[in-house]
C-alpha cells in the first residue's frame, strides 16, 4: 500500500507540474498574441486588402508559437492559413544552401577557398574569374550581377522567370562574363552557380542533395525543391500587388537561390536546428569559416553578411535576418542565436508585412535590453 501511495503521490506531483507548465505556456502565448497585435495595429501599415493573410512563427528558447492572421484567400470565408500550408520562400532558400555547403565543408568534400572554375566543365571555365571562390559566392563578393545579363530574353512567362533559363544558359553567361565590379553585389547568380558546384561534388541533383542533408535528417515533411509530379496545388495560394492569383514558380536553374518551398512548422524546425546548443555556430566558427576571410559588408555599413545571413549588430546582439519574395509570397526569417530567439513570417502576398518580423524579434528580446 505504501508503494501504491508513493506512486499515486508522485503521479499527482508530475500531473500538477505538467498543468502548471501548460498554464504558463498558455499565458505566454496569450501575452505574445496581444503584443504582436499591438505591433500590427500601431507600428505597421499592413492592409488586409492587399495582404489577405500571413502566419507568424516565434521561437523563444524552448518554446515555439504559431499565430495566423487574416485569411488564406481574399475571401473571408476561406479560413486562416494553417501551420502546414506551404509557401515559396524565394531568396531565403540561400540559407538552406549555405547549410548544405557547411556540411560538405565539414565532410571535407569542399573548401571555402576553392575556386569555381575547378568545378565547371573545361569549355565553360572563365580565366578572367579565377579569383571567384566559394566564399565569395556565399557572401556576394564575386561581382556577378543579380541575374545574368540577357536573363529576360529567355523569359516566356512573366510569372515564371526561371522556368526557361537553363543551366547551359547560366554556364555560357559565366564563360563569357567580363568582370565589372568588386565588393558586395547581392546576386542570385552566385547561388545558381553554387547549385552546380554542389551537384558536381556530390554526384547528385540538387533536390536529392537537399533531401539527404536537410529534409530527411530534420524531418521536414512539408519542405521540398521540385514539385512532386509537378502538382502545383501543393503551394498555398499567392497574390500579386493587385491581389490577383499568381502561379507557383518552376525552375530550370536557380533552385539553390530561390527554389525552396516550406511550411511555418518546418521553417521553425530548421531554425531550431541552427539555434540548438550542440550545433556548430553558423557565424564565424573556425570549423565553418576559414579565419583568412574577413567580415564582409552587406547592403550598408551597418550590415555584414555571414554564411548567407545579413547581420545587424545592436548593442550585444547579433541579429541575423533574411527575406524572400516570389510573385505571390513574401517571407521573413530572423534570429538571435545568443538569446535563442527567432521569428518567421510567411505572407500570401507579394506586398508582404514590411519590418514586422524585426519588430517582433526586438520585442521578444525586450527592445535589445537583455
Amino acid at each position: 500500500m505504501r508503494l501504491i501511495s508513493k506512486i499515486v503521490f508522485t503521479c499527482s506531483i508530475l500531473l500538477s507540474c505538467c498543468q502548471q507548465t501548460t498554464f504558463a505556456q498558455d499565458n505566454e502565448r496569450d501575452w505574445l498574441m496581444t503584443e504582436i497585435e499591438k505591433i500590427i495595429r500601431f507600428d505597421t501599415e499592413i492592409s488586409f486588402k492587399t495582404v489577405p493573410g500571413f502566419i507568424i512563427g516565434v521561437i523563444d528558447e524552448d518554446s515555439t508559437y504559431i499565430f495566423p492572421f487574416g485569411h488564406k484567400m481574399p475571401s473571408k470565408k476561406s479560413g486562416s492559413i494553417g501551420e502546414n500550408d506551404i509557401f515559396e520562400i524565394g531568396s531565403i532558400s540561400k540559407l538552406y544552401t549555405t547549410s548544405i555547403i557547411r556540411m560538405l565543408v565539414q565532410e571535407k568534400k569542399l573548401s571555402y577557398s576553392q575556386h569555381i572554375n575547378e568545378f565547371l566543365p573545361e569549355e565553360y571555365q572563365n580565366p578572367r574569374l579565377n579569383h571567384i571562390n566559394i566564399h565569395s559566392l556565399i557572401h556576394h563578393q564575386s561581382g556577378l550581377p543579380l541575374r545574368p545579363y540577357m536573363f529576360g530574353a529567355k523569359e516566356q512567362d512573366s510569372q515564371n522567370p526561371y522556368l526557361y533559363y537553363t543551366r547551359t544558359d547560366l554556364l555560357e553567361f559565366f564563360r563569357d562574363y567580363i568582370p565589372e565590379k568588386e565588393g558586395f553585389v547581392y546576386s542570385h547568380t552566385n547561388y545558381a552557380l553554387l547549385e552546380l558546384i554542389i551537384e558536381k561534388v556530390t554526384g547528385q541533383n540538387f533536390d536529392d542533395v537537399f533531401q539527404r542533408y536537410l529534409k530527411q535528417p530534420l524531418q521536414l515533411k512539408n519542405t521540398f525543391i521540385d514539385f512532386p509530379e509537378q502538382k502545383e496545388n501543393y503551394i498555398s495560394p499567392g497574390y500579386d500587388k493587385a491581389v490577383n492569383l499568381t502561379k507557383p514558380w518552376l525552375y530550370s536553374s536557380f533552385r539553390a537561390s530561390e527554389g525552396v518551398k516550406t511550411s511555418i512548422t518546418d521553417a521553425l524546425k530548421y531554425l531550431n536546428f541552427i539555434l540548438r546548443d550542440d550545433q556548430v555556430n553558423m557565424f564565424r566558427d573556425s570549423v565553418v569559416m576559414d579565419e583568412e576571410f574577413p567580415l564582409e559588408n552587406s547592403f550598408n555599413q551597418h550590415l555584414t553578411i555571414e554564411n548567407g545571413w545579413h547581420i545587424l549588430q545592436v548593442k550585444n546582439h547579433k541579429i541575423a535576418i533574411h527575406t524572400g519574395r516570389t510573385s505571390g509570397h513574401s517571407c521573413f526569417m530572423g534570429m538571435v542565436k545568443s538569446s535563442k530567439t527567432a521569428v518567421v513570417i510567411f505572407s500570401n502576398s507579394w506586398v508582404g508585412t514590411g519590418d514586422l518580423g524585426l519588430q517582433i524579434l526586438r520585442m521578444i528580446n525586450q527592445n535589445w535590453k537583455m
